[in-house]
């Protein structure tokens, strides 16, 4: 049960067994993410042909167009970002104005409020980016194909980097900010295999290739030891984000006079009577 109401009362439930440590993002707001120019302006000078990129998210809707990770260009239309648009997993690129691949799965493949282990895979091979939801390769279609091996190596001009939400519009505008919170963000060099994917799925974490690692439990890179994500805006990390917080989050602030919780069998609730 999401929430119901009765009258001035409200009541919200939701798994709490499922925390994760995770940067939130609250929506609703305009530039709201975590700024990480270190890791996009050292792909571009490693020149990576192909990668990785590895997360678990927990959208608060599967409506909207959301950014998990873009490194753009703050003075042209250059990009490289992963979404989550309509609940499709998509990755797109354009280099100096022209777009070079726009890849997207089949169908919906996130839900709200649910923690969902995703990934995106340059492999360099002409098929295009592929897309994999807990650990299992979905179906995707390339939709623009200029070059379907194009990737960090000839986006000489990307000098900024985002965490929940994009820079492409090259005029360092700020948009698609997510809606929830991400967990476990890693980047590859190197393009990781089924069986890899799943490892991570299931919580091995492979260090070979891995160049940059944020847990979300502060703003540290694990990789660098160093802090490399900035805050810009309202967001927060967590160490106990899950279902029920998203679930709260989505449903909005409510003026209260009392608010009563009740935790049962890892499930809680929570009544707010409205002061009106």
């Amino acid at each position: 049960m999401a929430f119901t109401i009765v009258g001035d009362a409200a009541v919200v439930s939701g798994n709490c067994s499922d925390s994760r440590k995770a940067a939130v993002f609250t929506g609703g707001n305009t530039d709201d993410y975590y700024q990480i120019n270190t890791w996009a302006t050292d792909r571009v000078t490693a020149n990576d042909t192909r990668g990785t990129i590895i997360a678990w998210i927990m959208p608060g809707d599967k409506t909207g167009t959301y950014s998990i990770i873009n490194a753009g260009d703050n003075d042209a239309v250059e990009f490289l970002e992963f979404n989550v648009e309509a609940g499709k997993l998509a990755c797109r690129c354009t280099d100096a104005t022209t777009a070079q691949f726009i890849s997207a799965t089949n169908s919906v493949v996130i839900q709200p409020h649910v923690w969902t282990h995703v990934a995106v895979v340059q492999n360099a091979d002409l098929i295009g980016p592929k897309f994999y939801v807990n650990g299992v390769r979905v179906a995707s279609t390339n939709s623009t194909t200029t070059d379907l091996n194009e990737w960090f190596n000839n986006c000489d001009g990307i000098d900024k980097g985002c965490i929940g939400a994009a820079n492409k519009s090259g005029n360092a505008a700020i948009t698609n900010e997510f809606v929830g919170g991400i967990s476990d963000l890693k980047y590859y060099n190197s393009a990781l295999t089924d069986e890899q994917i799943a490892d991570d799925y299931r919580g091995t974490v492979l260090t070979t290739g891995l160049t940059d690692y944020w847990k979300m439990a502060d703003l540290s890179n694990e990789t660098t030891a160093a802090n490399t994500m900035t805050e810009v805006s309202d967001v927060y990390l967590t160490p106990t984000y899950n279902e029920f917080i998203s679930r709260v989050r989505k449903f909005g602030a409510v003026v209260a006079d009392t608010a009563g919780f009740n935790e049962n069998m890892g499930r809680m609730s929570v009544m707010f009577i409205n002061a009106a």
